[in-house]
């Protein structure tokens, strides 16, 4: 019985091994070229002696996936593989689980070979990769083991967009000083829009960045593009020069980062316009990589853009090909910036494109610059730059375990439980007419999300209401710029040359917020000071708590 137990054990096993491995597929290790193309070839290998060179001695890794941005191959058992490559191509591999790439000194992970022979346009005022050369005979990349957890957590930055070296100043002190020392993050990723439009401040930024001491991914965003450029393919070349492919793939536990460049530019030199979606390469690669990917993982797509509900920011047919792509996988995830506003949105079966029970979560996270790094200076003499929907500025922290993940807001410069921001009005008239409304933004928050109230000792726990309006206290924000607008102060302090205009940065006009909750508390309360206490359960059934102090006078 003992045998026969142990050998049903192995058969199962085998049977779920079987089934597991039947969920992706393994590609063949070599693509041949066809006319107009180049063979390119070489060895993903273990690096051994870490000098990032293929010695005799350092065997080749098996079954990893090298890609020129289109096709996608697996190295074979000696960890050789063989590519097409066009005169203006990258040659990458993907980082697979239990591996890691290189860094360089600004902790970019190095996992690309350049393959430029014609270098960059003329033109271009933000220079890009000088002419390659022919064609190494061999590219090889090296890699070095690393723990393969499927428990690990990520910080994700939103837009940190300085415009100039006082602004990376800026995303420096107020974003970066906090994250230094900590032990418990993977890894990176910034969401585009990693400078603004000033291709010269990358250094400067991944030096900051580089300061947190972790690897460092990068989407590219609209004011990372060369707007010198004469079609789309070709605004990523600075980006490229420094990041390497702005469409490309990587792996830590069991989750599959599809990084894809989703902001199309428009054919014509110096244009700034553009629309968000993918080129059809760019869906083949994400296509052919998700070929590879087994169902039970997690697949999570980064882009600049978000994903649009409704309109053409990002065009219709492009979101419904991607969500074609992701119809067999029931777990995926989507992360974009862009827009300055934090928002956990759900693309619904009955309501969109998306083709599963299960909704699609498309995370737009909040940007470290907040609004454009506009608003009056505090005391650390940073902008106080809170975002269009009452968010402050800030980031975020995804924590994965296995396929399921959890996501945090961290607002800039606030201890952990900062999660809310509770307004009610002053002097409440104890017994009157008027309509006193409780408003909570739950920074994080999304249609998932339950909210409560009550008044301590007072009332029992009573519901809140999810509204879509403007959070009070930046429309309050928004009243206050509206009256130095009225006064033309610009033109007042213009001629006072004390005053530093620079220092004074105007901060956008409200939005509705797509996570403000509101109650009507009524008026009749006893005078004098009493205790607000808000329940916050989010998606993920973590619970928060936060209070704020409610004053009555008799009416």
């Amino acid at each position: 019985m003992k045998y026969l137990t142990t050998l049903l054990l192995i058969l199962v096993c085998l049977s779920a091994c079987q089934e597991s491995e039947s969920t992706a597929t393994r590609l063949p290790h070599s693509i041949k070229a066809e006319a107009g193309e180049e063979q390119a070839k070489g060895f993903v290998f273990h690096d051994r002696n870490e000098n990032r060179q293929k010695d005799d001695s350092e065997p080749g890794i098996a079954g990893v996936a090298v890609s020129n941005g289109t096709d996608i191959v697996h190295t074979n058992d000696e960890g050789a593989y063989e590519l097409p490559v066009s005169d203006d191509a990258i040659v990458f591999v993907v980082k697979p689980k239990d591996w890691m790439t290189p860094v360089n000194e600004h902790f970019l992970p190095q996992f690309y070979y350049l393959h430029k022979p014609n270098g960059y346009p003329d033109n271009y005022r933000y220079k890009a990769t000088a002419p390659t050369g022919p064609l190494p005979e061999t590219i090889n990349f090296p890699l070095y083991p690393e723990d393969g957890s499927p428990d690990f957590k990520m910080v994700v930055f939103g837009d940190p967009q300085p415009y100039n070296i006082d602004q990376v100043d800026f995303f420096a002190e107020d974003i970066v000083t906090e994250l230094i020392g900590r032990t418990d993050l993977e890894f990176g990723i910034t969401m585009g829009d990693i400078v603004g439009d000033d291709l010269e401040l990358f250094s400067p930024l991944n030096q900051a960045v580089s300061k947190i001491g972790i690897p460092w991914h990068n989407v590219l965003g609209n004011h990372d593009i060369n707007y010198m450029a004469p079609n789309d393919r070709m605004s990523s070349a600075t980006y490229e020069s420094v990041y390497g492919p702005a469409t490309y793939a990587f792996v830590y536990g069991d989750v599959h980062f599809i990084v894809v460049d989703n902001v199309i530019h428009k054919d014509e030199v110096g244009s700034r316009s553009y629309v968000g979606g993918l080129r059809p390469d760019q869906f083949e690669f994400v296509s052919n990589y998700l070929e590879t990917v087994s169902k039970e993982d997690l697949v999570v797509i980064n882009m600049h853009i978000p994903l649009a509900q409704h309109g053409e920011s990002f065009r219709k047919s492009d979101q419904k090909q991607l969500f074609d792509l992701l119809k067999d996988f029931p777990n995926s995830l989507s992360i974009s910036a862009h827009s300055h506003v934090q928002e956990n949105k759900l693309f619904h079966k009955d309501s969109s494109d998306w083709q599963r029970e299960v909704p699609h979560h498309h995370f737009n996270v909040g940007t470290t610059s907040g609004s454009w790094w506009n608003g009056m200076r505090n005391e650390n003499d940073v902008p106080h730059t809170m975002m269009r929907d009452g968010t402050p500025n800030g980031y975020s922290f995804i924590t994965f375990k296995g396929a399921e993940y959890i996501i945090d807001w961290k607002v800039a410069g606030s201890p952990d439980n900062h999660r809310m921001k509770i307004h009610v009005p002053r002097g409440i008239k104890a017994n009157s007419t008027d309509t006193t409304l409780l408003t909570v933004n739950f920074f994080n928050g999304s249609e998932e999300s339950e909210l409560s109230y009550r008044i301590k000792g007072q009332t029992d726990w009573k519901p809140m209401e999810k509204v879509l309006k403007p959070d009070p206290y930046y429309a309050l924000l928004g009243k206050r710029w509206e009256k130095f607008r009225k006064i033309d102060f610009r033109a007042k302090w213009a001629a006072d040359t004390t005053v530093d205009l620079a220092q004074i940065g105007v901060l956008p006009r409200p939005v509705n917020s797509s996570h403000l909750w509101e109650a009507n508390i009524g008026t009749d309360w006893p005078a004098g000071r009493h205790i607000i206490e808000v329940k916050a359960k989010d998606r993920y059934g973590q619970t928060f708590t936060a209070y704020h102090m409610m004053r009555v006078v008799e009416e």
